[in-house]
C-alpha cells in the first residue's frame, strides 16, 4: 500500500469515528464554546495577535477562534502560505479581533514591524504564540526533495528539518520578547504548542519549552513586569490531526500511534480553559 493510500485510509477513520461519536464530540464543543473571550461595551477592544513562524497552524487557530472551523465536517487541506496579515472576529465577540500576519521569513520583514509597535503601544490585549516542535508545514518546490535540507535520506530530512524550524521558532520569539517587554498595558502571552498528534512524547517536548533557552526568553518580560502585568502559559494540542507531508502528499511521518480524536479535543479543552483563565487574570 502507497503512503498516499494510507493517507486516503487515515482521513476515512478520521471520518469514521467522528460519526460514531457525534453526539460525544458535540457535548465537548459545545462546553468549549462557552469559554470564548467576551468583551464589554461597544467600543472595539484590544486584539488578540497570533504570531509564529510560517506553517505552525496560526489560520487554523483563528479560524477556530472566530467558529469558522467545523470539527464534524472539515478534514485537514493543503497547506497554503499566508501572503498577508489576516484578520478575524471572535466568534461571541466580534469587538475582539484576532490579528495574524504570516509566518515566513521573507514575509515577516514586510508586515511585522507595525504589528510589533502596535504590540508595545498597547493595542493587544494578548499574544499566541505558536510552535510545532519543529513540524512546519512547507511548500518545497518536487516535494521534501526539492528541500535545501534534503541530503539523500527521508527520516534525516525531518530530523534536520525539525531541528532548523525549532532554531527558528525560538529566534521569532527573540525578536518577539523586546516589544512585549515595551508594552504599555497588561497583557497575557499564550505559547502554544502544535501538532501534539506528530510528536505525542510530552516529556521531551515539555521540557524543551518549559526548560533552557525558550523559557529563559519568557522569564524576561515577567522579571521586568512582574505577575499583575505579565501572565504567561504553555497549552499543548493538535489543532486538526493529519500526518506530517510534502507538498506531494507523501507522508513524511504519521501520527504517533493512540493520538485520537478524544485526546486531540480534551487539548483544545485545556487551550479554551486557558484562554478563559486569561480572561478571569485580565478582570482582576
Amino acid at each position: 500500500m502507497s503512503d498516499t493510500d494510507g493517507a486516503k485510509q487515515t482521513a476515512v477513520a478520521v471520518v469514521s469515528w467522528l460519526w460514531k461519536n457525534k453526539d460525544w464530540i458535540a457535548a465537548r464543543l459545545g462546553e468549549l464554546k462557552a469559554w470564548y473571550l467576551r468583551g464589554k461595551g461597544t467600543k472595539k477592544e484590544p486584539g488578540i495577535l497570533i504570531l509564529g513562524p510560517g506553517g505552525a497552524g496560526k489560520s487554523t487557530l483563528a479560524r477556530l477562534l472566530a467558529g469558522e472551523y467545523d470539527y464534524l465536517r472539515d478534514l485537514p487541506g493543503e497547506y497554503e502560505e499566508s501572503v498577508s496579515v489576516e484578520t478575524y472576529a471572535l466568534k461571541d465577540s466580534p469587538r475582539v479581533e484576532v490579528v495574524v500576519p504570516p509566518g515566513q521569513r521573507q514575509r515577516r520583514e514586510a508586515t511585522w514591524a507595525d504589528l510589533h509597535a502596535d504590540l508595545a503601544a498597547g493595542k493587544f490585549r494578548g499574544v499566541i504564540f505558536l510552535s510545532a516542535y519543529g513540524y512546519h508545514s512547507f511548500k518545497a518546490e518536487g516535494g521534501y526533495k526539492g528541500h535545501k535540507l534534503y541530503q539523500g535520506d527521508m527520516k534525516q530530512f525531518v530530523k534536520d528539518f525539525c531541528a532548523e524550524r525549532r532554531a527558528e521558532e525560538l529566534e521569532v520569539l527573540r525578536q518577539l520578547i523586546p516589544h512585549v517587554q515595551a508594552s504599555r498595558r497588561k497583557l497575557w502571552m499564550l505559547t502554544l504548542v502544535t501538532k501534539q498528534d506528530l510528536w505525542w512524547d510530552r516529556g521531551t517536548v515539555e521540557k524543551h519549552y518549559r526548560d533552557g533557552e525558550y523559557a529563559a526568553e519568557v522569564h524576561k518580560v515577567l522579571s521586568q513586569k512582574g505577575h499583575q502585568q505579565f501572565r504567561h502559559e504553555y497549552v499543548f494540542a493538535s489543532l486538526v490531526i493529519s500526518n506530517f507531508v510534502d507538498r506531494n502528499s507523501q507522508v513524511l511521518k504519521k501520527n504517533t500511534e493512540g493520538y485520537d480524536q478524544k485526546v486531540q479535543v480534551e487539548s483544545l479543552r485545556h487551550l479554551f480553559e486557558t484562554l478563559d483563565a486569561f480572561r478571569q487574570w485580565e478582570a482582576g
